[in-house]
């Protein structure tokens, strides 16, 4: 929601506000820190031709699970007067078990319980990224919007070309993004192994919430020009009104001065008489 200001401080007041508000989504950068290190974490475990490589996803995990122990105890510090606990808490404790139980090694190939351990861990990374990120996308901040999409469209497309056999470059990579968030699927370059495969399915699922997000801020750019039409004319109506009200105040204070003064002189006559 806009807000007027009409003070000498007002141009200030307002940029302060829009700044906080558009690094709001920055509020937690170490647990969006730690959420982004566990994507790495998950594709380091899929590499079955190295157990080195396999071994660094595990201690990643193990990282992780730190990073978020240490910002959920702060968090809970810092809230621990209020009556009603921070909600998304619960998100970040399921998070750091399943971080703490993917620190133990494990065989090469996945089995299905583990396939779903896996994937439903990854599930509630994403939708714990997607709390502490997408939630605080406002129509008034399409900058905002715009930079996230091009920084996750970037991180996509080196994802691809790390992940995918058929992606020779890193420009290639961000093609791929492109057509996987936007669901177009031209088929020139498709996923091919699990691991990409399963990198897609995420990225698509990111891409219709940023995809929504960013045509509501087109639709909400239009809708608002409208309202910024509609406010000043009916600031100007509202200026007018006043002005008019101050005129016949104004008239009113006149007509009562020369009815004082009439009255005055018909009593000094009739002392007179």
């Amino acid at each position: 929601m806009r807000q007027h200001k009409v003070d000498a401080n007002g141009i200030a007041e307002l940029e302060y506000g829009l700044s906080a508000n558009f690094f709001t989504w920055f509020s937690r950068p170490v647990l969006l820190f730690g959420l982004l290190l566990s994507i790495p974490a998950f594709y380091l475990l899929l590499a079955q031709d190295s157990a080195q490589v396999r071994m660094i996803g595990h201690l990643l995990y193990g990282i992780v699970a730190l990073i978020l122990l240490s910002d959920s105890a702060w968090q809970w510090q810092l809230h621990r007067r209020h009556k009603t606990r921070h909600g998304k808490l619960i998100l970040d404790v399921v998070i750091i078990f399943g971080c703490l139980a993917s620190v133990v090694p494990t065989e090469v190939e996945w089995g299905m319980i583990e396939w779903v351990f896996r994937l439903g861990l990854c599930a509630v990374i994403l939708l714990r990224i997607a709390t502490l990120v997408l939630q605080h996308m406002q129509p008034s901040h399409l900058v905002q919007v715009i930079v996230l999409a091009v920084m996750m469209l970037s991180t996509a497309g080196a994802g691809f070309y790390w992940l995918e056999p058929k992606v020779a470059n890193y420009a290639d990579g961000v093609w791929l993004a492109f057509t996987t968030v936007a669901t177009v699927g031209y088929g020139d370059i498709v996923p091919s192994t699990p691991a990409s495969k399963i990198f897609a399915v995420f990225i698509v699922l990111l891409g219709y919430a940023m995809f929504s997000i960013v045509t509501a801020n087109i639709a909400a750019l239009f809708v608002g020009e409208e309202e910024e039409e509609f406010e000043r004319q009916l600031h100007d109506d509202i200026r007018a009104l006043h002005q008019e009200v101050s005129a016949l105040r104004e008239e009113l204070r006149l007509q009562d001065q020369l009815l004082n003064a009439y009255l005055q002189r018909a009593d000094k006559e009739k002392q007179d008489s």
